[in-house]
């Protein structure tokens, strides 16, 4: 396995949308790519990886979500291939950050309750109701396979003093 180069902001793969993968053609490079999103989203003590993260132009992305609220809980993993958001409930403010804006986090209002609909790591067509930290896992990445980062759902009024958190931040990036 592998600890792979997380793409920071700034960089263009972040802004594509990235379009659907063939299942069949990615199978093959699968296991390995798994194992190496996994251990880079645990090396950055991450929630989620999005594959335009690692610089790969593929619609999938890997999220990792504690099993309970106990400290050190085993995680359950979640290949997304192809996600698509069918439905989302309620509404929530809360903090959120992301290992392409290291060491930023900020408010952002997401739906408490979503469903997806995915291809899983075995080809099966899957789909899938989430609350709490999954619902948020799902939203922020689709919303990264779409293009879109968590600073662009933060408060208007709030971007100025984003831009230079950002600016101030980029010096720390590797």
């Amino acid at each position: 396995m592998t600890v792979l180069r997380v793409t920071k902001y700034g960089e263009s793969i972040l802004r594509q949308k990235l379009k659907p993968v063939d299942y069949n053609q990615l199978a093959p490079r699968l296991p390995q790519l798994l194992k190496d999103m996994e251990e880079t989203c645990l090396a950055v003590h991450g929630v989620g990886l999005a594959a335009n993260q690692i610089g790969l132009d593929l619609r999938l992305a890997v999220i990792l979500i504690p099993t309970s609220d106990e400290e050190n809980a085993p995680l359950k993993r979640y290949v997304i291939i192809n996600p698509e958001i069918v439905s989302k409930r309620g509404e929530k403010l809360e903090e959120e950050g992301c290992l392409s804006l290291p060491g930023l986090w900020a408010d952002v209002k997401r739906a408490t309750d979503v469903t997806l609909k995915y291809i899983d790591e075995n080809g099966q067509e899957q789909v899938k109701r989430a609350r709490g930290l999954l619902a948020k896992a799902f939203q922020h990445e689709v919303d990264h396979l779409d293009g879109k980062l968590f600073i662009d759902l933060i408060d208007p009024t709030l971007k100025p003093e984003i831009k230079k958190a950002i600016k101030k931040l980029r010096s720390s990036w590797n």
